[in-house]
């Protein structure tokens, strides 16, 4: 059933839930379908949900064009520049018309995932029907809330992670991304950094499992040292396990023994590597419900060897760690970071997480290692300015389907890896290795 703009005909009543979505203001240049035609992320967004909720019907989806009034998805539109509040857009008595040819009337049940400047004319018109649409927005602040609101009424996501891996085999790849992915219309598995979400007054909601990055890095070098106490992490680690949901692991508030984050703070990697320890052992002494990932990290290969001594003095056998995280690799060549992996794994620790982890890197040691996590792919394509060619957002460096396919790509790096004996990952250690036992 198509309605237009000449039907006035009321349509026998329908018996199902309509939720009603906002056009978007980004579209294409070309005619489309209602469901196609708009480009923003945030309408794909909202369509996603609404078409989950719809699932449970009877229920159907109907778009409210600011030109066209309410339309079907599938009907086909002519690319337009018409806001809803402004003079020559659809009218009051033509939206009534519309819903009446729609089935729309008492008793039917109407649920508005509209802002305001869309409610208020559609509320105007359904009233003259004697029908009160639900605001699912009511209350909301900003697209962060209602973005919130649709994953609730999408299905609310179960809070358990659910699965400790980022793909169903192989490599584990989390993609290293900002808030804004737990929105992508189609779920991803992500790492978000603690920095990212530690100010955020409405949480997201996750559709797919997640990890949590300390962010330590950039906190020492921007503020030579943690601003963050270990209580307050805490705290925010267990509001994310409840109020976000699907969290797989959270990162130990580690201090990265690089040459960078060392010279910004002023201490010696020995001390680095305490404080790393000591956050890991005072989280899990927290029981934040969720799992703590330890993470190693060296300014020498040979460092990181004394850090899996620190460890085990601190009673944390890390060859019994279900994952261990490797950091400070970022910046190294990848021939030293590859050495460093195989030295660990040659001392035990068969499961490791590489932060950063990516390339050629993957291409030496892939078959060493169980997940990694790059922004990578984001970085990548922050060098280009092209526009996303999947037609999912603006530019392609937001897209979520350049995240996938790049996690692909680091995959079937990873699968290329020789696998097999290698050399002695201790030889160019001789020097340093009475130190580090």
């Amino acid at each position: 059933m198509t309605a237009t703009l000449e039907l006035g005909c009321p349509a026998p009543l329908y018996q199902g839930v309509t939720y009603v979505i906002p056009c978007g203001r980004a579209k294409w240049d070309r005619p489309a379908r209602a469901r196609d035609l708009y480009r923003g992320q945030m309408f794909r967004h909202t369509l996603e949900n609404a078409e989950l909720a719809a699932q449970h019907g009877p229920a159907r989806v109907l778009l409210l064009s600011g030109k066209f009034g309410l339309v079907e998805l599938d009907r086909v539109l002519a690319p337009y520049d018409q806001r809803i509040d402004a003079p020559g857009s659809v009218t009051v008595a033509t939206l009534a018309t519309q819903a009446k040819a729609f089935g729309i009337g008492w008793r039917s049940q109407v649920v508005a995932l509209l802002p305001q400047a869309y409610l208020r004319p559609l509320n105007e018109a359904l009233r003259t029907l004697h029908v009160y649409p639900m605001d699912a927005y009511e209350g909301c602040r900003g697209n962060g809330e209602q973005r919130r609101v649709n994953a609730f009424v999408g299905g609310r996501p179960d809070h358990s992670p659910r699965s400790g891996s980022a793909s169903g085999a192989g490599l584990a790849v989390w993609i290293g991304a900002d808030v804004n992915a737990f929105w992508w219309s189609t779920p991803a598995p992500v790492l978000v950094s603690y920095d990212r979400l530690r100010d955020l007054v409405g949480l997201p909601v996750a559709a797919a499992p997640w990890v949590l990055d300390s962010g330590g890095y950039r906190e020492l070098v921007k503020h030579r040292g943690w601003t963050v106490s270990g209580s307050q992490y805490t705290a925010d680690i267990r509001r994310y396990r409840t109020e976000v949901g699907r969290l797989v692991w959270a990162a130990a508030q580690d201090w990265p023994a690089s040459p960078t984050a060392l010279r910004a703070t002023g201490l010696t990697e020995f001390d680095h590597q305490i404080r790393t320890t000591v956050s890991a052992a005072q989280l899990r002494a927290a029981d934040t419900g969720v799992q703590i990932l330890t993470v190693v990290t060296g300014t020498t290969p040979a460092g990181y060897l004394r850090h899996l001594d620190i460890y085990r003095r601190a009673g944390i056998d890390l060859h019994s760690e279900p994952l261990v995280g490797v950091g400070a690799l970022l910046g190294r060549p990848p021939g030293e970071a590859a050495q460093i992996v195989e030295m660990l794994h040659a001392a035990g620790l068969h499961r490791l997480h590489l932060f950063g982890g990516k390339g050629r890197l993957l291409e030496a040691v892939g078959d060493l290692v169980t997940s990694i996590d790059s922004a990578g792919w984001s970085d990548d394509m922050r060098r280009r300015a092209d526009l996303c060619p999947h037609g999912l957002v603006k530019w392609e460096r937001n897209c979520p389907q350049a995240a996938r396919e790049w996690a692909h790509r680091q995959r079937a790096l990873a699968a290329r890896a020789p696998s097999g004996p290698r050399s002695d990952p201790w030889a160019y250690l001789l020097e340093d290795l009475p130190a580090a036992v």
